[in-house]
């Protein structure tokens, strides 16, 4: 209900931003707003996200500066720091950064072409061993890579949070490749719970809409009543659009109205600045993406620095299609 209410209030504030244009007396003048944008070794990126860059300066009559950067840390820093106002962010670096200096406004982020707009850390063991967290006390967990949002970070923060040290509650952390080779190792009996992703959007007969369980359903027809679901993260989001929180009131809620309807008046920009989801912009904030900060509440953050410590080499992987027992 509170997601739902956070949601209309949300939209009603889109639709006065749209029927309100800036004024100029909203911005100071000689404002000029500055759009960082990772290259990540594209030479080509200027040209990409041109079209973006310009309807932004056209739909709120206001330069608008690129300034391209070469890794997401670097760009992330500078938003940080306030040398640049608007950034697309992962879901980790928004939460770094929101957490570093509590200083951003997300405006929006992606979807999918499902409707999704994120997923979730799952984690799942077999149906007939588990049907609760209690039910995997003593048993093997496997885990992904330390660096991993979805298979390491939020979901084993998000048990210590609850008051559960998976240090101690389970036998072993199983350190594997992919969410995928956790689902072998899940149905080879070499461990009792493991971590993957999913949207928990769609049909849960075939997986859900995208993600681990998807992927293993369109593969193998895996029957997915032989899985439960013990635990599930907050939703992260694909992606992150946010400003400094610095900026006029005005201006940002202008920003949000126009990336909420730039995908319909304007595909062209939309997909220069977000080329991996197809599905359009959606408003959000803070309190929405709150499960990306779980990794970096300080009692989390100093225990999955231990963690990553003991996880177990990975398990040798199995046969390339996930076998059913």
């Amino acid at each position: 209900m509170a997601a739902r209410f956070t949601r209309v209030i949300l939209v009603l504030g889109i639709l006065l931003a749209t029927a309100t244009p800036l004024r100029s007396q909203d911005i100071a003048a000689g404002f000029r707003l500055r759009l960082a944008v990772v290259t990540a070794a594209q030479e080509d990126m200027r040209e990409r996200v041109e079209p973006f860059r310009e309807e932004l300066q056209y739909r709120l009559a206001l330069p608008v500066d690129l300034f391209l950067m070469d890794t997401l840390g670097a760009a992330t820093d500078a938003l940080v720091r306030g040398e640049v106002d608007f950034l697309r962010l992962s879901a980790s670096a928004y939460g770094a950064a929101q957490t570093a200096c509590a200083c951003l406004d997300p405006l929006v982020v992606p979807t999918d072409g499902e409707g999704a707009e994120g997923f979730h850390a799952v984690l799942v063991a077999r149906a007939s061993q588990a049907a609760s967290i209690a039910d995997l006390a003593g048993r093997r967990l496997a885990v992904g890579d330390p660096a991993s949002s979805a298979a390491f970070r939020v979901p084993l923060a998000g048990l210590v949070l609850q008051g559960t040290d998976p240090a101690t509650f389970f036998s072993a952390l199983v350190r594997v490749e992919r969410p995928r080779e956790g689902l072998r190792a899940l149905f080879d009996g070499r461990v009792e719970a493991a971590l993957v992703w999913s949207t928990l959007i769609g049909d849960p007969e075939f997986g859900y809409s995208a993600g681990t369980l998807n992927e293993a359903y369109l593969s193998t027809r895996l029957d997915m009543s032989r899985l439960s679901v013990i635990w599930q993260s907050p939703r992260l989001p694909y992606a992150v659009h946010a400003v400094r929180s610095s900026l006029p009131p005005a201006l940002r809620a202008r920003l949000r109205s126009v990336l909420t309807t730039l995908i319909d008046d304007a595909p062209g920009a939309y997909f220069g600045i977000e080329p991996d989801y197809g599905g359009g912009f959606v408003a959000t904030d803070a309190a929405t993406l709150a499960g990306t900060l779980l990794p970096y509440r300080p009692e989390a953050q100093a225990r999955l620095q231990q963690l990553s410590g003991i996880a177990a080499p990975e398990v040798t992987a199995a046969p390339d299609e996930l076998q059913q027992p």
